[in-house]
């Protein structure tokens, strides 16, 4: 036995080759009993796990055949790692630009279930530099792009989000009551980009600005860290001006035709 094997989860390795077998098929229906044969397994339990994918939207029962398919999720997966691939592609050289005119630490943050995920970062060339790090996973309830992201959910998958939302405190400055969450997220809708004043770490002030794509979503958001010794009312106006245009200009460059915030 390999060294792997013993870290696989045979449950979900025989459902990985159901969704495989269906997905080399060139037929799109396929009985239980068949596929069981195909892949050599017990009929019963192939179908309770054809049953969990079902439930998950991964595949899709027609009652009339009893037979099953491909679920549309699938699409949604496929479609969502092309957004997030071309997202970073455009991002790039937007983002590397703002590094460098500002001298700060550039990220960009995605959605990830009830988390904001950062994907990438340029740092700028001032010595002190405030970066978080790649695939750090931030509530939203604070920081700039967290905010941002909870800021343009659907209505009422906002309300959701923030009903369930455990709001434990990082500094001080930390949002922590849930009325005042509301009136944070509706100014950011109204003035078109966030603020974090040292809600996340002492000594940090983070600016952001959200990124549409063709069909008008929000689909990231960019945002720009600056330590608090170089902080002042008059680098805030700078740096928040500054952050909109780059998310203006990538949400242009993914097809975005509408007027930004």
């Amino acid at each position: 036995m390999a060294e792997t094997d013993r870290y696989v989860i045979e449950v979900l390795d025989v459902a990985f080759d159901a969704i495989e077998a269906m997905a080399s098929s060139e037929q799109e229906f396929h009985s239980p009993s068949a596929l069981a044969r195909q892949l050599s397994i017990n009929r019963s339990r192939l179908f309770r796990i054809l049953k969990t994918l079902e439930r998950r939207g991964y595949v899709e029962y027609d009652p009339q055949t009893e037979t099953y398919r491909l679920g549309l999720k699938f699409l949604t997966l496929s479609q969502n790692m092309r957004d997030r691939l071309n997202l970073r592609r455009e991002a790039e050289g937007l983002l590397k630009k703002l590094a460098a005119d500002t001298g700060d630490c550039a990220h960009l943050g995605v959605l990830s279930g009830k988390h904001a995920i950062i994907v990438d970062r340029y740092p700028g060339e001032n010595m002190l530099q405030v970066a978080a790090p790649i695939g750090v996973s931030l509530p939203l309830y604070t920081g700039a792009i967290p905010k941002l992201l909870l800021a343009y959910l659907p209505e009422h998958e906002r309300e959701c989000v923030i009903d369930e939302l455990v709001m434990d405190p990082f500094t001080p400055f930390t949002i922590i009551q849930k009325d005042v969450l509301r009136k944070v997220v509706d100014q950011i809708q109204l003035e078109g980009y966030s603020v974090d004043d040292q809600e996340y770490e002492i000594g940090v002030h983070a600016f952001g600005a959200p990124v549409f794509d063709n069909t008008g979503q929000v689909v990231a958001g960019v945002s720009i860290t600056t330590p608090a010794v170089r902080y002042d009312a008059e680098r805030r106006r700078r740096l928040v001006k500054m952050v909109v245009a780059a998310s203006g200009e990538i949400s242009k460059r993914l097809g975005f035709q509408g007027k930004t915030p």
